[in-house]
């Protein structure tokens, strides 16, 4: 009798690529976790890059701005109009990216 297989269709969460594969039924696979964290967003530097502030006051740096136009423009506008922006970053397999927005009011 022959193994079953398996054809899976998948969209990458960080750059939207479709990918595909035949599998055989009889293999295990690991399926990623992939978690979502909110940070207050504190910087934004000219060379794209953000800082962060988690909840426990820790300091984020090094992630980029979204690849997204749409999302990339929200946060430097509520950036450049002094507005307490809190954005999700979005983290699984040793990548992160910011995926949310949200406005919670006029910076204090």
């Amino acid at each position: 009798m022959a193994a079953k297989i398996w054809h899976f269709v998948a969209i990458d969460i960080f750059n939207g690529k479709i990918l595909e594969v035949f599998v055989p039924s009889s293999q295990k696979y690991d399926v990623p976790y992939v978690y979502h964290t909110d940070y207050h967003l504190i910087d934004i530097c000219e060379d794209g890059f953000v800082s962060l502030r988690s909840e426990n006051g820790n300091i984020k740096d090094g992630l980029r701005l979204p690849k997204d136009e749409n999302l990339r423009r929200q946060l430097k506008e509520g950036f450049a109009h002094r507005k307490d922006l809190v954005v999700t970053v979005m983290s699984a397999m040793g990548e992160e990216q910011i995926c949310a927005l949200k406005d919670i009011g006029p910076r204090s």
